[in-house]
Parts: C-alpha cells; sequence; structure tokens
C-alpha cells in the first residue's frame, strides 16, 4: 500500500469517526470490559470478546502489512522434561493437523488450531535465549532447537509498532525507510483525527501491544487466542511479529502453518540441556547434539563435538 493509499485510507476513516464524540471513552470502556474478564471480574462470551478486539482492531487501529524478507532466519524451540531427540520435523515446527485435538490454547492460538510460533534470529546467542525463553525451559530441560529460513516473502503486521514510533525507538530488523512510513502515518492520523479520535488509536494500539506481552494469568489467553485470526482473515497476511513476553524488545512471530508450508525451509536443529536460568531470558546451555534434516523430513542426531 502505498503512502497516497494509506492517506486515502485515513481521510476516509477521519470523515467518519471524526464526528462520533468521544472515541476515546468508548474505546477505554471497552478495554476496561476485557481487562476485567482477563481478572475474572466478569464473564463475556466468545462471541463478545471477538466482537470487540475485532472492532477495535477494524476502527481503531491502521495496520499495515510489513514484509520479511527471504532468507529471514528463525528459531522455534520445544522443551522435554527427559533427554529426547526428535526424529520427526512436523513435530518440531508445529502441530501437525491430524494431532490438533493435543492443541491447547496458547496466547495466539484457540484450542486445536495449531500456530507456528518461532523467534527472529539475528546472531550470536540471542536468538536461541529468547527460543529458550519462549519455551519456557526450565534447568535440567533438553531443548530441541529448530532452525530455519523463509524461502519467500511474507506479509505480517506489527503489534505495537506505533509504540515504537512515538518513543522514537525503531526495530532492530526493520529498515529505516520503513520506520520512517510508519513516522509519517502516524503524524498523518495525528493531524487528521480529533483528540479523541487520535487518542482511542493510541490505546488500541497499547492495549494489544500490552496483552502479547503480558504474562498468562487469569482469561487472558482467552482474549489473545483470538487475535491472529483477526489480524489474518485474508489471504495476503501470513501471521503477526510483535515483542517477546520475556525479552523485552526482541520480536517474535506467530505464522499461519500455510505459511510454513509454502514459504519456509527448515534447515537445521540443535539439541541443548539447560545447566543454568539465570533469568531475564539468558541461559547457561550445553550443546549437547546437531540434528541434519533430512529428505523425508526425518531428522539424523549426531553428538556435538567434545560431548
Amino acid at each position: 500500500m502505498s503512502i497516497h493509499e494509506i492517506r486515502a485510507l485515513i481521510d476516509s476513516k477521519a470523515e467518519d469517526l471524526n464526528r462520533q464524540g468521544d472515541l476515546a471513552g468508548y474505546v477505554a470502556s471497552k478495554i476496561d470490559l476485557l481487562n476485567s474478564y482477563i481478572d475474572h471480574e466478569i464473564e463475556l462470551s466468545d462471541s463478545q470478546i471477538e466482537d470487540m478486539l475485532s472492532e477495535l482492531v477494524g476502527f481503531f487501529s491502521t495496520s499495515l502489512h510489513i514484509p520479511l524478507d527471504s532468507g529471514l532466519k528463525l528459531l522455534r524451540a520445544r522443551a522435554y522434561k527427559t533427554m529426547y531427540l526428535e526424529p520427526n520435523i512436523s513435530q518440531l515446527s508445529y502441530i501437525a493437523e491430524e494431532y490438533s485435538d493435543k492443541v491447547s490454547i496458547g496466547r495466539l492460538n484457540e484450542k486445536r488450531h495449531p500456530v507456528y510460533y518461532g523467534c527472529i534470529y539475528f546472531s550470536g546467542n540471542g536468538g536461541v535465549n529468547v527460543a529458550f525463553s519462549e519455551s519456557n525451559s526450565k534447568v535440567g530441560d533438553t531443548v530441541n532447537v529448530l532452525r530455519s529460513e523463509l524461502s519467500n516473502v511474507i506479509n505480517v503486521y506489527y503489534v505495537g509498532i506505533y509504540d515504537h514510533v512515538r518513543r522514537q525507538s525503531k526495530p532492530r530488523f526493520m529498515p529505516e525507510e520503513m520506520f520512517a512510513l510508519f513516522c509519517e502515518v502516524n503524524e498523518y492520523q495525528e493531524q487528521q483525527y480529533t483528540k479523541s479520535v487520535f487518542l482511542a488509536h493510541i490505546l488500541c494500539d497499547v492495549f494489544i501491544s500490552d496483552i502479547l506481552r503480558r504474562k498468562e494469568n487469569g482469561n487472558l489467553y482467552k482474549v489473545t487466542s483470538k487475535l491472529l485470526n483477526i489480524f489474518t482473515d485474508d489471504d495476503n497476511t501470513d501471521g503477526i511479529i510483535y515483542t517477546s513476553v520475556k525479552s523485552e524488545g526482541d520480536p517474535v512471530v506467530a505464522l499461519k502453518t500455510s505459511t510454513v508450508d509454502e514459504k519456509m525451509v527448515h534447515k537445521s536443529c540443535d539439541c541443548y540441556r539447560i545447566d543454568h536460568d539465570y533469568g531475564y531470558a539468558l541461559y547457561k546451555a550445553v550443546h549437547t547434539h546437531t540434528g541434519n534434516i533430512q529428505c523425508d523430513n526425518s531428522v539424523e542426531w549426531t553428538k556435538a563435538p567434545n560431548k
């Protein structure tokens, strides 16, 4: 979408929203209801939750695709309580459809609906540490890490990007020109919307970013698990990108399983034993095995050197 198309979209929304009164108060009331439900203070039906989230995302966010380029490296980890080397890639990437009855509700997936969760890998051990934390690895666990790359460009929504804009804190993987586009969009919204409408957009952005970073509690997942479907209800959107819960500022992704099958290549595996959890997504881990992926998507494991 070009900047001219984005401005036209904002102009159209402004014409409608600017004449509707105190929309900041309206959005705040919806957020209060959802937070009260998360905290077990009130009851809401699934349809009520979905309607409120769809309204917030549809009317009070300017969600723009960002492309993640071919070759981008991703990590996904699975932790086991005993020494284990998974022989099948299908069990490391996401839970296969035939085993969907085993899929429990998660941060961005509803029960029986598998999703690929991964983190963007840059260099060094940082990405591995984020993968450990995202898989809730504990001391003594064996962790199988799947290393993958995008084989094609994918489109994702960046949840919470306007919070980065307001803080002038560019995500490290995002090109300068892309961040500048979001800054321009945010500035144009502030010019075109009334103060109340602009504040409503800020509230919506902060709330959705916040609930995706909260630690699991109460009914949190009964709210957040609906967001991926809302953001990716078209064929052109592959998933969302957001900030790691345990490793502030590190980008993680939730992707459709079809995207994994069609636009991702699995490259290799590694197995680690967690010896110490220092907190703040920092670990001492021993690399025990390396896995080579075979043509039938099985994994051939060999001991790492000196192990």
